[in-house]
């Protein structure tokens, strides 16, 4: 079964929308900004597929569309082999051998009218179109089969506590039988998580019982007795594909839970990360209904999920619907790129008239593809969004502290694209495909000030780019008043904020000076240094600099692998380093230039807390207060954001 156009003349917020797709599209997507109408697609179609009798009932939170005023028609395709009841049904009838086997159902509705007709293609008289749809529609509604199934976004996965007299009422259910599972493949995900639940619960129990019944049989007659056979391999092998690091074990009947091995850690179903109960519930839909030739129609698949687990899943998905069809409505690109190009639709708001009027294939917006990837999410929602590039990595956490460091609202979307020249280079490629398409887009990049100088911040600046006014973003954490104030909650206020930040500095100024005199223009000039003198200058602390530098430098000087006249050239840029790093020794901005990230682990551990994790989470809790001391550099990144 599968969708072959969908057009809406008039029906909410949408008009005049056309949807054509290839007759192999086996995975679609529907994406475009907050607000277009994504989740309303998927349900109008649940409400036609209810129409032409693949599903038997509806459940849509916001309402049956056929209630509103409307006019809409979709174009079912029922594949040979779909539908025994249809095929072996019908087939003696005349018509059949001229149904082309769609099914089109066209609906109306206005003030005064109402209309809704569905037709059979392929048949020339019209109302034989008629009469035989409605004969393969009864056929459909007897169907065993289920050929529809749909989960909306409102999926959360809160701990259950199943009652005594719940289980005993699930035992009762014959959860295989085609009736029971046709019947609830409708309803919406909250009534179908706690429907899983039980399911398992009851399978476990009615199979074990079954299978005891068969064993003592088996050793009455003295015949071989039964193998056992389980009944959840096929979702272990699923979820395993998806998860390989993720087994099902099995059931708790004491706790009424599922259990769970993941690397030989014993977890229930609870315990498992958001991500993980994410997929273990969504396949346990597919293996509990067995869709292979219907329509799957999922809202949000990116929920809970990072982007390479998206990538896995949705490939996991168009493995399992053989001759039907998925429908994702999505933010996602990398569930974009897994569909291609001519199977994803782009819904587009008229900003005059607020209706969604258009609904572009990607494949004819390429400069928009080409967005899309440059960005590193789909380009549909590019008017509503803000774009901020920072260096880092993912793992590292970057985008999540910048989100919080920034106070911005959730249309400003952080994301981490590694060195700061990458920064540069991507901000400058997707402002010029910005202006090609003439699309209005607000992006801009973030760089650490790490060591460079007064010239060198105000360049980027010039190419929408923000230096920070600190070594890199851990060190706003180091902001002495704030420091203080940790130490004050801490019971440890007797300590000087900026003494605890200048000893943990100073452990590592041998890497300070050699990384700063790198740094410097003169510093390119020399031949490249030998790893050893980097070993030995990260080895030196403050105290083997103060009162012997000369010394110190020597000791650096002598691993680089230089001739006499190159060593002293470096011992020229190491001597400025070190100066430099004295002068902000002593003064009240060393927490500003210091390393951030070696220097925060130190002072998160000296003020009593467990790492910097810690003791970043208690920083952003002391902002918040009223009357907090917000660093004034702080100010500045949030001002900077504000202009994008």
């Amino acid at each position: 079964m599968r969708i072959r156009n969908i057009q809406i003349r008039q029906w909410r917020h949408f008009e005049n929308i056309k949807l054509q797709l290839d007759d192999d599209a086996g995975l679609v997507c529907i994406v475009g900004a907050n607000g277009t109408g994504k989740s309303h697609l998927l349900e109008l179609i649940a409400a036609c597929a209810h129409r032409v009798g693949l599903s038997p009932g509806i459940k849509i939170p916001r309402g049956d569309p056929f209630s509103d005023m409307h006019d809409f028609s979709i174009q079912f395709h029922l594949a040979a082999g779909v539908s025994n009841a249809v095929d072996e049904g019908l087939a003696d009838e005349p018509a059949f051998q001229a149904w082309d086997r769609t099914l089109t159902i066209s609906s109306q509705k206005s003030v005064n009218t109402e209309s809704l007709s569905i037709e059979a293609g392929g048949i020339e008289e019209h109302a034989l179109q008629i009469s035989f749809a409605n004969r393969v529609i009864k056929q459909l509604q007897q169907s065993k089969n289920v050929h529809l199934l749909s989960l909306d976004a409102d999926r959360a996965y809160p701990k259950k506590a199943i009652n005594a007299h719940e289980v005993a009422q699930a035992f009762e259910i014959n959860w295989a039988g085609d009736e029971y599972k046709r019947g609830s493949s409708f309803k919406t995900t909250a009534m179908l998580y706690d429907e899983w639940l039980k399911y398992f619960l009851a399978q476990e129990n009615q199979c074990g019982a079954q299978l005891m019944q068969e064993l003592r049989q088996a050793k009455k007659d003295g015949t071989i007795p039964p193998e056992f056979e389980d009944h959840f391999e096929a979702y272990t092998a699923s979820l395993k594909k998806v998860l390989p690091h993720v087994a099902f074990t099995g059931v708790d009947p004491k706790e009424k839970t599922l259990l769970f091995d993941t690397t030989g850690i014993k977890l229930t179903f609870n315990q498992l990360s958001g991500g993980e109960r994410e997929i273990a519930f969504l396949i346990g839909q597919i293996d509990r209904f067995g869709l292979r030739h219907g329509l799957f129609l999922l809202d949000e698949p990116e929920l809970h999920l990072n982007s390479d687990l998206i990538r896995t899943w949705v490939s996991y998905l168009t493995s399992t619907v053989e001759t039907g069809q998925i429908w994702l409505a999505t933010h996602s690109l990398e569930a974009v790129e897994a569909a291609g190009q001519q199977a994803t639709f782009i819904l587009e708001r008229n900003e005059q008239s607020r209706k969604v009027n258009s609904m572009a294939r990607l494949d004819t917006r390429p400069v928009l593809s080409a967005l899309s990837r440059a960005v590193g999410t789909p380009a549909f929602s590019l008017s509503e969004l803000i774009f901020v590039f920072v260096e880092g990595e993912e793992s590292v956490g970057e985008r999540e502290r910048f989100r919080k460091l920034a106070g911005m609202p959730q249309n400003t979307r952080f994301m981490e694209c590694g060195s700061c020249k990458e920064v540069l280079r991507r901000v400058a490629t997707i402002k010029a495909i910005a202006n090609e398409v003439e699309v209005g887009i607000r992006i801009g990049g973030v760089i650490d000030r790490d060591f460079r100088s007064n010239t060198e911040v105000r360049s980027p600046m010039d190419r929408d780019i923000f230096v920070l006014p600190v070594h890199e973003v851990e060190n706003f954490f180091l902001h002495p008043p704030t420091v203080k104030t940790l130490l004050e909650q801490n019971g440890r206020d007797h300590l000087d904020p900026l003494e605890i930040v200048r000893n943990a500095s100073d452990a590592r100024a041998g890497s300070w000076v050699f990384q700063h005199a790198m740094a410097t223009k003169n510093a390119k000039s020399l031949p490249g240094i030998a790893v050893a003198a980097k070993r030995q200058a990260k080895s030196l602390d403050w105290a083997q600099f103060d009162g012997h530098r000369n010394e110190a430098i020597c000791r650096i000087t002598g691993k680089a692998g230089y001739d006499d006249d190159t060593a002293q050239r470096l011992k020229s840029i190491l001597e400025i380093s070190l100066h430099a790093y004295v002068e902000n020794r002593d003064g009240d901005g060393l927490w500003r230039s210091c390393e951030g990230k070696q220097v925060l682990s130190n002072v998160a551990s000296v003020i009593g807390f467990a790492g910097p994790t810690a003791m970043i989470q208690a920083t952003f809790a002391a902002w918040e207060r009223e009357n907090a001391d917000i660093p004034e550099e702080l100010k500045q990144l949030r001002e900077y954001l504000l202009t994008i």
